[in-house]
C-alpha cells in the first residue's frame, strides 16, 4: 500500500454498537482500499462479527485485533450483570486499547493518522491528543438521544426547577423537553435513568454525563448513524452548531432499498419466509424483542392471549426458554395461523408482503429495518433511547403506536393490533412509512444526502 494513512477503528462491543461501527469500516475499506484500517474489539464480539475462518475473506486493507473485556480469566461465566461488566471493561479498555493500538502498528508498519470509534469510547479522546491524530466518533444512538447528552446539564436544571428545588418526583417525568431545540415532542420520562439520575454514580453513568461534554470540543467529527431526512430540522441544525464537523452516513445495518427476497427454496433455516408465503398481504404480526430485552412473564403471556384471542397470524422470535411463560397449550391452540421460531431473518421478514406489522422494542436499527419494509410498529419500549424512539414513531412520524401504559395485557395488546392491521388509521401509518422508506431511499442513494457525507468522511480519514 501507498498511502501512509493508518485508521484504527475501537469499538464499544456491547449490545447492537459494534455492528454498525463494522459495517462503515467495510464501506471505508472499500471506498479507501490505499488505507490501512485496524479493527479494534474484544474477543468475544469480534468473534461473532468476524469469525476468524472468515477473515481471509476480508479486504486487503483491514485486520482484525482483540483486546481485553476487562474480565479476569475464569469469571466470565460468574458475571451477573452487564452492567458490571460494562463498567470493567470501560476501566480496563484505555489499557487494552492501547495496547493493541500499538501492535496495529507494529504490524502495519506505519503509525496511526486517525482515530475512528465508538462516540462512547471517550477515553480515546485523550488517546487521540497524545497521538496527534484527529479523533472521529460514530453515534450509533437516534440523533435526538445524542441531544439529550450534550444538553445533560439543562436536563438536571430543567429538574430542579419542576420540582421546586427538592427531590424530583415521578410527576417532573412529565415535564417536556422543549428548552432543547427539536426535542419539543421528547419527556423526561421518556430519558433513560443514566442521565436523569444525578444520584447514579455507577461508571455507564459517569461515562454518558462526561461523553456529553467531552465530545463537543474534542471530536474532530461526530457520524451519525442515521439520515438527516429522518430527524426534525431543528434538532439537526443545533447539533451542527454544537460539532466541528457532522455527518450522516445513514443506517448502517440497513439497506435502503433492502435487496430482493430470496425465493423459497433459497436457504431459509427456520422456515419463516415459506411459511409467510402461505399468509394474506399485510396479515402478520411479527414479534421480536431484540436479543437482549426481553418482556416480563406476565407480559409474554398476555401478549399470546391477545394474539390467540383475535385469531391473528403471527411469526414470534422467541427463546426457548421463555416459551414456559406462554399460557399452556397455546403454541397448539394457534398452530393454524401462528409460527414460533428462535431466530428470524429480520430484514427479509419485514420485506415480505405478508408483513403487516412489527411488536418491537424500538431498538434504533430494528425501527429502520422496519422502515426499509414499509411496516408500521406496536411499541414496547424497554431502556436506553428505545422510549424515545417510540415517542418518535407515534407522534412524530405517526408510523406505529406504544402499548397502553408502557406495560403489555391482553386488551392493550388488542387495541394495538387492530388498529394498525385493521384500522383506517394504520392504513395511514402504512401510507406514512413508504413515504418514510422513499425519503430514506432517495437519501441514500448515489446524488442523496448520506452519500455525500460518506464522502466528506472518506476524505477526512484519507488526508488526516
Amino acid at each position: 500500500m501507498s498511502s501512509e494513512k493508518h485508521v484504527a477503528v475501537l469499538a464499544f462491543p456491547f449490545g447492537s454498537h459494534p455492528w454498525p461501527l463494522a459495517n462503515l469500516l467495510l464501506k471505508l475499506a472499500t471506498a479507501a482500499p490505499a488505507v490501512c484500517f485496524s479493527f479494534l474489539n474484544t474477543v468475544k464480539s469480534n468473534g461473532a462479527i468476524f469469525p476468524p475462518p472468515s477473515r481471509a475473506e476480508l479486504p486487503t486493507n483491514v485486520r482484525v485485533y482483540d483486546v481485553s473485556d476487562g474480565l479476569q480469566d475464569g469469571h466470565h461465566g460468574a458475571m451477573k450483570h452487564p452492567r458490571e461488566q460494562v463498567g470493567l471493561f470501560l476501566e480496563a479498555a484505555p489499557e487494552s486499547f492501547g495496547a493493541a493500538v500499538d501492535a496495529a502498528e507494529r504490524d502495519a508498519g506505519k503509525k496511526v493518522s486517525c482515530l475512528l470509534t465508538d462516540a462512547f469510547l471517550i477515553f480515546a479522546c485523550k488517546m487521540a491528543e497524545k497521538m496527534r491524530v484527529p479523533w472521529v466518533t460514530l453515534w450509533v444512538p437516534a440523533p435526538y438521544s445524542l441531544a439529550t447528552h450534550v444538553y445533560i446539564d439543562v436536563i438536571s436544571e430543567l429538574r430542579r426547577e419542576s420540582s421546586g428545588g427538592g427531590t424530583s418526583t415521578d410527576n417532573d417525568n412529565d415535564e417536556s423537553l422543549g428548552v432543547i431545540p427539536g426535542l419539543s415532542m421528547m419527556h423526561i420520562s421518556d430519558l433513560p435513568n443514566e442521565i436523569i439520575d444525578d444520584q447514579d454514580t455507577s461508571r455507564i453513568a459517569c461515562m454518558l454525563r462526561e461523553m456529553g461534554r467531552v465530545l463537543p470540543g474534542g471530536a474532530t467529527a461526530v457520524v451519525m448513524n442515521s439520515y438527516v431526512e429522518a430527524n426534525p430540522t431543528p434538532l439537526i441544525a443545533d447539533l451542527k452548531s454544537k460539532f466541528k464537523i457532522l455527518l450522516q452516513v445513514g443506517c448502517l445495518t440497513v439497506s435502503f432499498p433492502q435487496p430482493p427476497l430470496p425465493s423459497s427454496s433459497a436457504s431459509d433455516a427456520t422456515g419463516c419466509l415459506t411459511w409467510l408465503d402461505a399468509r394474506d398481504p399485510r396479515s402478520v404480526a411479527y414479534i421480536c424483542f431484540g436479543t437482549v430485552a426481553m418482556p416480563s412473564p406476565s407480559e409474554v403471556s398476555a401478549l399470546g392471549e391477545a394474539l390467540e384471542s383475535a385469531k391473528t397470524p403471527f411469526l414470534w422470535s422467541l427463546k426457548e426458554h421463555v416459551l414456559a411463560y406462554l399460557p399452556e397449550g397455546l403454541q397448539e391452540r394457534t398452530s393454524a395461523y401462528g409460527k414460533f421460531v428462535p431466530w428470524a431473518p429480520q430484514g427479509q421478514v419485514l420485506s415480505h408482503p405478508a408483513c403487516g406489522v412489527y411488536v418491537t422494542h424500538c431498538g434504533y436499527n430494528s425501527v429502520f429495518e422496519s422502515v426499509a419494509g414499509g411496516v408500521p410498529m406496536v411499541c414496547k419500549p424497554f431502556w436506553a433511547d428505545n422510549m424515545m424512539n417510540g415517542r418518535m414513531i407515534e407522534e412524530v412520524w405517526g408510523i406505529g403506536v406504544k402499548v397502553e401504559g408502557g406495560i403489555i395485557t391482553k386488551i392493550g395488546m388488542e387495541k394495538a393490533l387492530e388498529v394498525v392491521l385493521r384500522s383506517e388509521k394504520g392504513k395511514e401509518m402504512r401510507k406514512k412509512v413508504g413515504e418514510m422508506r422513499e425519503r430514506l431511499v432517495e437519501a441514500a442513494g448515489p446524488r442523496g444526502s448520506a452519500e455525500a457525507d460518506f464522502k466528506v468522511l472518506v476524505e477526512l480519514i484519507s488526508t488526516a
